[in-house]
């Protein structure tokens, strides 16, 4: 207790130095641990299901072969089919669009999962029952409304609810939390190749992930021999739930990790510094006390516990930085990381904070108390080691320290210069379309279209929904400011689109040949005017035309040179070319042909609107629009078309706001600690320069001098983090499009940027040795 009283005094001594470093340690320790605690909320923290070692999900596979497996299979205690959908919530002010998960009745049993309130589902349930979050509940009913036989009106269907699951309960992990939960079941009628998305399953206590598997194969391949027309290369792969759940964000999260991580380093390695020199100041108290009988041991304790003092005082700063940044991240990022829910400041991450500060304490302490006790105690008190004199090694360690946290800040700055040259790239990529104050909105119909939704009647529309979307567009085409509006059944760049295989009439597909492929959309024909797609060849869709478009890229790949319109696919028959569109930023246009939505069943679509100013000012009236056609029509997904391009590359823009804030923190603190250096050269060199300026030697001759020497700390420094960032910016590539992991352009820039910056912080040192007066420093010395 007296050290720790002794070393509360000596860091109140030096008040200004004291808060620098408590600064500098509390903005490295409270980042390292905001990313910590989202590793140990998606990493390290067991998923919040009964033995969720046992749990595994199974990949797509037919209804036929899931329940046969689930009669067979000696490996599994249970397994359950499930299916995330949307639906339409029927609400007395607005419809609302909620995440639902269709799912068979014994879900909650096998996951272990225990309501809040109520019950979940019974084997004898009704299909017309429900379990709601706490978040939906709480939004409908009221935090502590009774259950009282509660309805909801999903998709035009009535359900009861019977129970509530508590906040902290998520299944299935996904960007939406599902806000309902329905009974579902499956049937054997229908046909075989019907499939289901995705299935759990829960393990035996004695079996292995790897024995469920060989048994799985053994049922497919079985299955494969006695009904080869529907099960041929089919495979039941299982995955543990874990793995599905957190495995590709664990090396984004690794990285950022290593980052955050590198900024500590910094950040220590300034406190170093400033302990150092506080050190050098300090040498003749420690002579004194051991004249006094102190020894090493005892010396190097105290300053080591002086140390550990900062580090805690910094530590429980970090707390608030941590807590606001976990915050934060989860705000900015929560769709693009799982277990989201799971996110938070327990005691791991409180006990991992106290490792951190005792460690950072330790480590940035040993080596000023080493300095500061190595000490001439015979000449310190005897006066004979001159002022201004400097212990060697202390300056060599400084200056290494210097070093590391420059080739540190090169590291992480070349990070963020790929990451950004990346997202400009993405950014810049011509799309073919104007996405220029377009707004999108989604919705779904099912549940919700009539016999005759709409008095306007689209020659070809043999569908309800054909009529629907129909009336829809021609309402928001009579909103003021609207230029054009259109639906398509899935909007490229935000997903590819669906697959479809064609074949061209008079080329047969050859004995054992696959046919060609290509991206399937149906749309309306205002969807070309709002999005500026241009027609190349032939006619537009018109209301009474039921025939193809297709784009250009199919026309290149699969015609060559010669005119398609008027070719016969089985399609249909191609009436026009279009312009490529990008289904991805990251890829060229692929071949698409586009169907028209009026003949067609799909009861979902999003709505695409062109405005002649800000699209956001068209929110409300387009609502106000679609509730004109129909009252219950829920609205969702509401964004800008550049939104929906930014959001294209979510994980790309994570990685560049996390990786370019450690980049920048790394480049303040590794300028602040070479001025430091250079500061404390300069006037460690004051003897030195007051002679050569007395023996005849100019202002600019000083100003070399001192910048040659900054210069050498980051040469070194550069050429150690290039070699560095070569190494380490390939956990990167992932992310990297159009640019390479190790493109020569960012190297130099971010070298030219940090060399020239650092030059910039020993420009005010060396002006200092340009004004000396060599009379009075002499006269000093």
């Amino acid at each position: 207790m007296r050290d720790i009283r002794d070393a509360v005094r000596a860091l109140l001594a030096t008040p200004g130095l004291t808060l620098t470093a408590l600064f500098i340690l509390a903005l490295g320790t409270g980042a390292t641990t905001a990313i910590f605690s989202v590793i140990n909320g998606v990493l390290l923290r067991p998923l919040p299901f009964a033995n969720p070692d046992r749990l595994v999900l199974f990949e797509p596979m037919g209804v036929l072969d899931f329940m046969d497996a689930r009669e067979r299979s000696q490996s599994f205690e249970s397994m359950v089919s499930y299916q995330a959908v949307n639906k339409n919530l029927q609400a007395v002010t607005e419809p609302e669009r909620i995440a639902v998960v269709a799912a068979e009745r014994g879900l909650f049993d096998l996951l272990g999962a225990q309501p809040l309130i109520g019950r979940t589902f019974a084997a004898t349930d009704a299909l017309t029952v429900a379990v709601v979050s706490k978040a939906f509940w709480t939004r409908r009913f009221g935090a502590n409304a009774p259950l009282n036989d509660r309805k909801i009106t999903l998709d035009g269907e009535p359900y009861t609810v019977i129970g509530v699951m508590p906040e902290e309960f998520q299944f299935p992990y996904r960007a939406t939390v599902t806000d309902v939960w329905l009974p579902t079941e499956l049937s054997r009628a229908g046909s075989p190749f019907r499939r289901i998305d995705v299935a759990i399953g829960r393990m035996r206590p004695d079996v292995t992930v790897d024995g469920a598997r060989a048994e799985l194969r053994a049922i497919a391949r079985r299955f494969e021999t006695l009904h080869p027309e529907s099960n041929t290369g089919n495979a039941m792969a299982i995955v543990p739930l874990r793995e599905a759940v957190v495995g590709r964000s664990r090396p984004a999260l690794l990285t950022l990790l290593g980052a955050v991580a590198m900024v500590l380093l910094i950040a220590c390695a300034n406190v170093t510094n400033l302990l150092l020199a506080r050190s050098e100041a300090r040498k003749h108290d420690v002579a004194i006390r051991a004249a006094l009988g102190a020894g090493r041991g005892r010396l190097i304790r105290q300053f080591l516990i002086e140390s550990v003092v900062l580090a805690f005082a910094a530590g429980g700063a970090a707390i608030f930085i941590a807590a606001a940044g976990t915050k934060l991240l989860v705000t900015l990022a929560g769709p693009q990381i799982p277990r989201a829910v799971d996110i938070g400041l327990d005691w791991t991450v409180l006990l991992f904070l106290l490792v951190v500060s005792l460690a950072t304490g330790v480590a940035f302490g040993l080596v000023p108390a080493l300095n500061a006790t190595r000490v001439d105690v015979s000449g310190m008190l005897t006066g004979l080691r001159g002022r201004g004199s400097r212990d060697r090694r202390s300056a060599v360690i400084i200056r290494g320290l210097v070093v590391v946290e420059i080739a540190l800040a090169f590291i992480l700055l070349i990070g963020a210069g790929l990451l950004l040259r990346a997202f400009v790239y993405l950014e810049n990529t011509p799309t073919g379309i104007v996405a220029d104050r377009v707004l999108t909105l989604r919705l779904e119909t099912r549940g919700l279209v009539p016999p005759q939704a709409s008095p306007i009647e689209i020659a070809g529309s043999s569908s309800p929904q054909g009529r629907y979307f129909g009336a829809m567009e021609e309402r928001v085409l009579r909103i003021p400011g609207v230029r054009a509006a259109g639906f398509v059944t899935v909007l490229p760049i935000e997903r590819p689109g669906n697959d479809g295989s064609f074949t061209i009439a008079g080329r047969p597909v050859a004995d054992g040949g696959r046919p060609p492929i290509a991206r399937l959309r149906e749309v309306t024909p205002g969807y070309f005017r709002a999005l500026g797609i241009p027609l190349v060849a032939g006619q537009m869709f018109t209301d009474r035309e039921s025939g193809l478009l297709i784009n250009e890229a199919l026309a290149r790949q699969h015609f060559d040179g010669e005119n398609p319109v008027g070719r016969v696919l089985d399609r249909g028959t191609i009436i026009g070319v279009v312009g490529d569109v990008r289904q991805r930023l990251q890829l060229p246009a692929e071949p698409e042909i586009y169907r028209s939505l009026a003949g067609t069943g799909y009861s979902a679509a999003t709505l695409v609107v062109s405005a002649q100013a800000r699209p956001e000012a068209l929110v409300g009236s387009l609502r106000a629009a679609i509730r004109e056609v129909n009252a219950n029509q829920a609205v969702y997904n509401i964004k800008t078309m550049a939104d929906v391009i930014t959001a294209s590359h979510p994980e790309l823009d994570l990685y560049l706001w996390l990786i370019g804030l450690f980049g920048g923190l790394a480049l303040v603190l590794s300028m602040a600690g070479i001025y430091g250096v250079i500061s404390h050269a300069t006037v460690s060199r004051r003897k030195e320069f007051g002679i050569r300026l007395a023996l005849g030697a100019d202002g600019s001759r000083l100003l070399r001098l001192v910048l040659v020497q900054g210069g050498v700390l980051i040469a070194t420094g550069l050429f150690i983090g290039i070699a560095g960032a070569l190494t380490l910016t390939r956990f990167l590539q992932a992310q990297l499009y159009g640019v390479t992991a190790t493109d020569p352009a960012t190297f130099a820039i971010v070298a030219f940027l940090l060399g020239g910056v650092a030059v910039v912080a020993c420009l005010n040192p060396a002006r200092r040795a340009m004004k000396l007066d060599p009379l009075t420093v002499l006269r000093y010395e």
